[in-house]
């Protein structure tokens, strides 16, 4: 009897303490996250996917080169093994008028900074890669007030052409199109160009100068026969702006694609969230989709990784169809002020790598093109820990982009519902306790089996986890074959 006076109350504790227990286990640990296939998020149409700004042909320039770049070995050894490795479905590039029609006399097609053009375009090509141009910058030549018009050899873009100019630019972009395509008789094929545009940022011009411009674009498009083969994008500007070309009478009918930039301090995702929804409000009924093509953290620029996945994933579950990030390479355009925009550096810094390629990398070379990005219980945020995409693809492709925002383990536990899997998940991961890898790719490796059609796995803290039905795809052309390509395209 003493014994069992004794024992009773301990036994009451350790009860109490295990059914007190019982609530706050049920309490934090994350419940089953549930995929809808029905219910898809990308506004008017199909996620396109994940690219980058490419400007790395201006390493021809004479700057760029007086400075140390040595464009045609840094190309080979550098640039294009990584752009391999990106393996993104589509860039954006500046084009500079004042390359071809560097004169009022005519086009200038071979010199050096086509050339550099068309070795880059061909990459893309050989990588089916789409390319979206920016009519950025044109010759001093072009208005009668040559002050406003800069050389981009060591200046930033100018402004849109004068009313007098407009039928002269749309001229020349017209012809260089043809030229591209190969209409002219040049020999190049990139049929890979699949969109244009211009000017980059409107620099406080009213969206109402838009109007004649591409009015006339459009229509010159239609006579040259390429209507088929170019998209016109823009206003190619920041959130205002976007909406104020929307709502310019006139100015919608003439763009197939809305594109803005978004450029904030930490912690911007609350910000940034809210934007893309007044953007996907406003212009749902538009037909048309929306596309960021640069974005980027104003605080730390690429040299922290950890924004990135914030601005995809909350992006692709906003409804965005499209995220370039700014850019690939530390910015090249002004050698006396170089800001640190890329995901790696310039010949300075001897093209290190920042953590931010990988995460790119990894995330970029693995969502299917052309997918379906699918609604799910986390899709706004509410978990608070992890931010999730699921996009499916043609043929069964399937992609997880999930990311751990705590400084502790996130046991994941994800039911896909009707989504089927045809082929094995891989994983790549990015553990921010652990060191890069020495190749340009994360490496893959096997997902855990899942449980019916629920995928359970623990991230690491901190961690970017992509989980893919793909297979790394790197690229490493021969001299020879690569040399037969260059014939092909025309290219000495």
């Amino acid at each position: 009897m003493i014994q069992c006076r004794v024992m009773r109350p301990t036994l009451l504790l350790l009860l109490f303490t295990l059914l007190t227990l019982q609530p706050v286990a049920a309490q934090t640990a994350p419940a089953v996250i549930m995929v809808d296939h029905d219910r898809h998020l990308t506004l008017n149409g199909s996620f396109v996917g994940l690219g980058a700004e490419d400007d790395s042909n201006l390493l021809w320039s004479g700057p760029n080169r007086t400075a140390g770049a040595d464009p045609a070995y840094d190309t080979k050894h550098y640039i294009n093994p990584r752009l391999n490795a990106l393996h993104m479905p589509l860039v954006r590039k500046f084009i500079d008028v004042s390359w071809f029609a560097p004169t009022p006399d005519g086009y200038d097609w071979n010199n050096p900074a086509m050339q550099a053009l068309y070795a880059n375009l061909a990459l893309h090509y050989r990588n089916n890669t789409q390319v979206m141009l920016t009519i950025w910058s044109l010759p001093p030549w072009f208005s009668a007030n040559e002050a406003t018009y800069r050389n981009t050899e060591r200046q930033p873009a100018v402004a849109f052409p004068d009313l007098a100019h407009e039928e002269a630019w749309v001229e020349m972009i017209i012809d260089l199109l043809r030229h591209l395509y190969g209409m002219d008789g040049s020999g190049l094929h990139f049929s890979n160009i699949t969109y244009v545009g211009g000017p980059n940022e409107l620099e406080s011009i009213d969206a109402s100068r838009l109007v004649q411009p591409y009015s006339l674009l459009r229509t010159r498009i239609a006579e040259a026969g390429l209507a088929d083969r170019v998209a016109l994008f823009g206003p190619d500007s920041f959130v205002e702006e976007m909406l104020i070309a929307h709502n310019t009478p006139g100015l919608s009918p003439l763009l197939d694609v809305y594109d803005f930039h978004y450029y904030a301090e930490a912690p911007f995702e609350a910000g940034y969230t809210a934007a893309i929804d007044r953007l996907v409000h406003a212009t749902a009924t538009s037909g048309k989709q929306i596309w960021l093509t640069e974005f980027g953290e104003l605080s730390s620029k690429n040299d922290d990784w950890r924004s990135l996945p914030l601005f995809v994933i909350s992006g692709m579950n906003h409804g965005l169809a499209a995220l370039l990030v700014w850019n690939v390479q530390d910015q090249i355009y002004n050698t006396s002020n170089m800001p640190a925009w890329g995901l790696w550096g310039v010949y300075d810094s001897g093209y290190t790598l920042k953590p931010a390629y990988y995460a790119w990398q990894m995330m970029a070379a693995h969502t299917p093109r052309k997918g379906t990005v699918y609604g799910h219980t986390c899709d706004r945020g509410q978990c608070p820990n992890l931010r999730l995409a699921v996009v499916g693809g043609i043929g069964g492709a399937l992609s997880i982009i999930a990311y751990n925002l705590s400084d502790t383990p996130y046991p994941l536990q994800l039911d896909l519902g009707d989504i089927e899997v045809r082929n094995p998940l891989g994983r790549y991961t990015l553990d921010p306790s652990q060191p890069l890898p020495h190749s340009l790719a994360i490496p893959r490796d096997a997902a855990p089996p899942r449980e019916g059609n629920i995928l359970r796995d623990t991230l690491p803290p901190g961690a970017l986890v992509v989980y893919a039905t793909d297979r790394p795809r790197y690229y490493a052309l021969t001299q020879a074959k690569a040399g037969a390509q260059s014939l092909y395209f025309g290219i000495k």
